[in-house]
């Protein structure tokens, strides 16, 4: 749990104090995931809060018949899908696992007693709302330009995410087919060698 923790608190600018951040995590139960287990379905209710411990999982969505890739959660990452949290109306993105993963889930009773009984993890709330916020804006400064672009910042940013999640949801997530991105991928790394 420390290691969790310490992902938490690298997460949010608001630094929780220890003992709410105990009460916190003792609320959640274990849910483990296998590769491409769904966590929050689309079109489904789903208004609990999930902390990522291991592995990693992916949001995506629909458009047309085509799976967009909006972004990837690593450990330490807090995820709730806010149609289903905050209107009680079926969730917009899909959350799912890209490889074996672990996630804390927190009931939704649970997490909004706790933002009741304590101010202070209500603004630690507040704080990781607004940082998830400014990461998604980040990603957008971060991760642009053409798609050998896109690929190598995703490279030097996210390693891990390169190296464990499957090639079709790394294409999905820069906008190009896998056949390109495999392409792409063995140029780039046959260049490397040379």
């Amino acid at each position: 749990m420390n290691e969790l923790k310490k992902l938490l608190s690298e997460e949010c600018v608001y630094q929780l104090r220890d003992d709410v951040m105990e009460r916190f995590l003792s609320l959640g139960e274990e849910v483990r995931l296998k590769p491409k287990e769904i966590l929050v379905m689309s079109g489904r209710v789903n208004p609990h809060a999930y902390i990522l411990k291991e592995g990693i999982l992916r949001n995506t969505y629909l458009e047309g018949l085509k799976e967009i890739t909006v972004g990837f959660a690593l450990p330490g990452t807090m995820a709730l899908d806010i149609h289903s949290y905050y209107m009680n109306q079926p969730a917009f993105f899909q959350i799912e696992a890209c490889c074996e993963s672990v996630v804390l889930k927190v009931t939704k009773e649970n997490f909004d007693h706790l933002l009741q009984e304590s101010h202070e993890f209500a603004l630690w709330a507040l704080s990781m709302t607004q940082c998830q916020l400014y990461f998604y804006e980040m990603k957008k400064s971060v991760i642009n330009g053409d798609a050998k672009e896109r690929f190598l910042s995703l490279c030097r940013n996210r390693p891990e995410i390169v190296a464990k999640v499957p090639l079709g949801m790394i294409a999905s997530y820069l906008g190009v087919t896998q056949s390109y991105l495999s392409r792409l991928r063995k140029s780039l790394f046959s260049a490397k060698k040379k």
